[in-house]
Formats: structure tokens, sequence, C-alpha cells
């Protein structure tokens, strides 16, 4: 046998260059199948929480010459998630207990077709000088068609005039005069649902009401007409809510 052929029969089948490369290649491999993991997990827990976050932490956010101490739980858009001057900040809430998103109360804020269980509020500088009780008498009258019709709770219906641009609204209005001084009767608009309509989500949140609150603050909020029922205690829960997050 000769020398070559000995060196051959000798030789390992794998060098120690290859069997370098190829545990680099596995460890690669490794690793982008761990990232890939990683990274669904994370997505996965994001399609999830579907914009949501269970976070807590407390955000001040300043509108005009407001300021709002919030949990970021409560704070509707992640954008809005962080402490600084903002044009408006969208807020929602289980209700009833004015509760953030959490994992106890997913399902609530994950509903598809409903928005019972949760009221929405947008808060923004004001734009006007009354708010929506204010305007009963010198604008909302002015626009109402029919008779009054005995409503939920003390409320009475009045239709608004399609062509005044509240096509397929009911005004609520509080029926007894308000006992304390100065305060306005209660006011809501909402939507009709017809038939047309019965799977469009905005007509389940169809009854909307604004308010002033703080220095200057216009808060409107919204929620299904199906809770209307109980207009009083969401009415005395969002202003609660609401002045108790006001940084004085």
């Amino acid at each position: 046998m000769s020398h070559s052929d000995d060196t051959l029969d000798h030789a390992p089948l794998l060098s120690p260059g290859f069997v370098w490369k190829l545990t680099g290649v596995i460890a690669v491999l490794c690793l982008a199948t761990l990232s890939i993991a990683m990274a669904g997990r994370m997505i996965g827990g994001s399609i999830a929480l579907a914009g949501n976050t269970t976070d807590q932490s407390l955000k001040e956010i300043v509108i005009g010459n407001d300021v709002l101490s919030l949990p970021a739980n409560v704070i509707r858009f992640e954008s809005q998630r962080k402490s600084g001057v903002h044009g408006a900040v969208d807020t929602y809430f289980a209700w009833p207990g004015m509760a953030g998103y959490s994992e106890a109360n997913r399902d609530i804020f994950n509903q598809i077709e409903s928005a019972d269980g949760l009221i929405f509020a947008r808060i923004t500088q004001s734009t006007m000088s009354r708010d929506m009780s204010g305007r009963i008498d010198p604008i909302y009258r002015r626009l109402t068609e029919g008779q009054p019709v005995a409503g939920p709770n003390g409320l009475d219906s009045v239709r608004l005039a399609p062509g005044a641009g509240y096509a397929n609204e009911l005004m609520y209005i509080e029926r007894a005069a308000p006992v304390q001084a100065g305060r306005k009767p209660y006011a809501v608009r909402c939507l009709v649902e017809d038939a047309s309509a019965r799977n469009d989500f905005a007509t389940r949140t169809g009854c909307q009401r604004d308010i002033r609150l703080g220095a200057d603050l216009s808060v409107t909020y919204r929620f299904s007409i199906n809770l209307l029922p109980h207009w009083r205690q969401i009415e005395n829960d969002v202003r609660a809510r609401l002045e108790a997050a006001l940084v004085l």
C-alpha cells in the first residue's frame, strides 16, 4: 500500500473546519427558531390584547389648562398612553365600577357586536360655552318634532328633526325639574336602531352626552342604549371618576 493510500485510510471523515462551520450553521438556525418563537408569542399576545393593555402605571395628560392623571389601561389608544401635552385623550371603562382593562374583565372589552358594560369618554378642551344640558332650551327644543314620549327612568324622548342634521336620533330629557339650584336637566342623544343597521356597532354605543369638567374640559361620553335606564348612575360615575383624575 502506498503512502498516499495510508494517508487516505486514516483521514477523518469530517475535518475540524467543516465541523466548526456546521456547528455555526446549527447555532444560527437555533437562534432563528428561538427568535421566531419569541416573536410569535409577542405578536400572539398583542393580537389577544387587541390594542388593550393591563398596564396601570399613571400617565399625566395635559389638555389646555387641565391635567389628568390616568392609568394606562383606561386610555383607549396606545399612541395616547404617554405623559405630556395632548389635544384629546380617549378613555374607556367597564361599567359598573369604571375599571380599566384587565385579564378579569377582558371579555367586556373584547365584545364585537355589543357595547353593553362599556363607557367610552373622549376628553378635549371645550369649544362651546354650554354643555348638552345647557343647550336644551336655546338649541335642541327648536329642533324637535312631535310630542314627548315617556322614556325610561324619568326621561322623556323627543325626536330631532332629520333636516337639522340629526337623522335617526332621539333626545332623552329629564322630565322633572332638578332639585339642585342651577343644575340643568339631564339630556342625552341616542341613535335609533333600525332593521338596516342592527349589526352596526355604532348603534350599540348610540347614546352620547357631553359635560363640562375641570377648568376648561369637555367630556363626550357614549354608552349602549341598553344602559339608558341607568343614566343617573352612569352620569354620577363618569363625573366622579374623571373628577378624581384631575390634578389640582
